[in-house]
């Protein structure tokens, strides 16, 4: 009896559907879901198609509710979805619309199954074939190919036009030039006074960065990770237009020591690093049989940069230098050891492209001795001393780095 009269009730529009200015008022208790729509399209004078498989009673009360809002609520409460066509409206259940997506899917794949394959060379300026082909494989359908020819860098691509057309485009975005910084460096051994005649000055600690021509003092770990202390070290940009020819005129005056001035050429994010100096044999004996055997340490001065390219004409210089020279033998129940004396500076920092930095806090003492005296007099034993004058001399030296990085020219 219930739904007989809610059927009544709802074909009963002026009562309970009422239409005015496009808002529908509509009240249902029970009824079935085709028979709602039907009435709604009707009131628009439009069309509907419902395939037979949809079922199910809806309950609705709305008041004043736009008309395709309406339509659209009594469809999603069934779980239906509408698909308007001109002014016919198309009513699908949520298993015939996945089913007629996987109808769609499963057809376009045999289509790009069945279509015509082509053939594409595409040589390689500065990325590396193998590397993308990796990547690049994952852009082509099921019947595409890559093949890398390591010897002159190119891929050969087999595949539909459409996923030959797809990889070139990619191509295209990846085979970029690595942008690369030039690195030049000078690594000396300075006493304070030739510092300041540089006009290298540490400062303490700043929380802002350091204006062109001053200098900051940061902390850092200098030593080996296993290491329970930390050393500070000091850092800055300087004016280095005649650095090179002032270091030369030190180095003339015994005041400095250049101990190298390696030149590198790193890309952007790749370490680059150099070495010089020597592996310093030692024997090593056998505590059991008494043999002896020669190993070898590193005693060399090593520097390893990793640059990272920055917009605005910066870079990112992460940096590891180390002197390492060798120590005293310790000897050891099972033989010796030789002792590696190590210096080493740890840091990341950020300059402008042409900007010359300056690296140092690791000292290290030079002891010197000497005499002065009067020709031949001074030589007169006992007699001479009165003559002749001996002098020592503690001289304390910096291991200072200035390094500058300027952004290569990409061809």
């Amino acid at each position: 009896m219930r739904k007989w009269i809610a059927s009544i009730a709802l074909f009963s529009l002026p009562m309970v559907c009422v239409k005015a200015a496009n808002l529908v008022t509509l009240t249902v208790d029970e009824v079935p879901v085709t028979q709602v729509l039907q009435a709604l399209v009707a009131q628009e004078k439009q069309n509907i198609v419902i395939p037979s498989e949809v079922s199910g009673n809806v309950s609705l009360n709305l008041t004043d509710v736009p008309w395709l809002q309406a339509l659209q609520t009594v469809a999603a409460s069934a779980g239906l979805t509408l698909n308007q066509q001109g002014n016919i409206w198309q009513v699908h259940t949520v298993q015939s619309r996945q089913q007629k997506q996987a109808e769609q899917e499963a057809a376009q794949a045999k289509r790009k199954l069945n279509a015509p394959t082509l053939t594409r060379s595409i040589s390689l300026r500065y990325a590396d074939a193998t590397e993308l082909a990796k990547a690049g494989d994952k852009l082509l359908s099921p019947q595409g190919a890559i093949t890398v020819d390591t010897r002159l860098n190119r891929l050969l691509v087999r595949d539909n036009k459409e996923g030959v057309a797809a990889l070139e485009k990619w191509v295209a975005q990846m085979d970029l030039p690595v942008e690369q910084v030039e690195l030049a460096a000078y690594i000396v051994t300075i006493n304070e006074k030739s510092l300041r005649e540089l006009g290298v000055k540490w400062g303490m600690a700043q929380d802002t960065p350091a204006a062109r021509g001053q200098m900051s003092g940061l902390s850092a770990d200098l030593s080996v990770a296993t290491a329970a202390t930390r050393v500070g070290f000091n850092i800055g940009s300087i004016n280095a237009r005649l650095l090179e020819l002032e270091l030369s005129a030190l180095e003339q005056k015994q005041q400095l020591e250049i101990i190298a001035s390696p030149r590198l050429l790193a890309s952007h994010l790749q370490p680059a690093s150099i070495k010089q100096g020597s592996e310093i044999p030692y024997q090593v004996s056998n505590g059991d049989n008494g043999n002896t055997a020669v190993e070898f340490k590193e005693a060399v001065l090593g520097m390893e940069v990793t640059p990272t390219v920055l917009p605005d004409n910066r870079i990112r210089l992460k940096l590891h230098i180390s002197q390492n020279m060798p120590g005293q033998v310790l000897q050891q129940a099972g033989g010796e050891a030789l002792a590696i004396d190590k210096q080493e500076i740890e840091t990341q920092v950020e300059v402008k492209s042409g900007e010359t930095l300056a690296l140092g806090g690791i000292f290290s003492q030079k002891n010197t001795t000497g005499s002065a005296q009067v020709p031949g007099l001074g030589a007169i034993p006992g007699f001479g001393r009165l003559f002749r004058q001996d002098a020592k001399d503690n001289e304390r030296r910096e291991l200072v780095v200035f390094i500058t990085p300027r952004l290569a020219a990409v061809h």
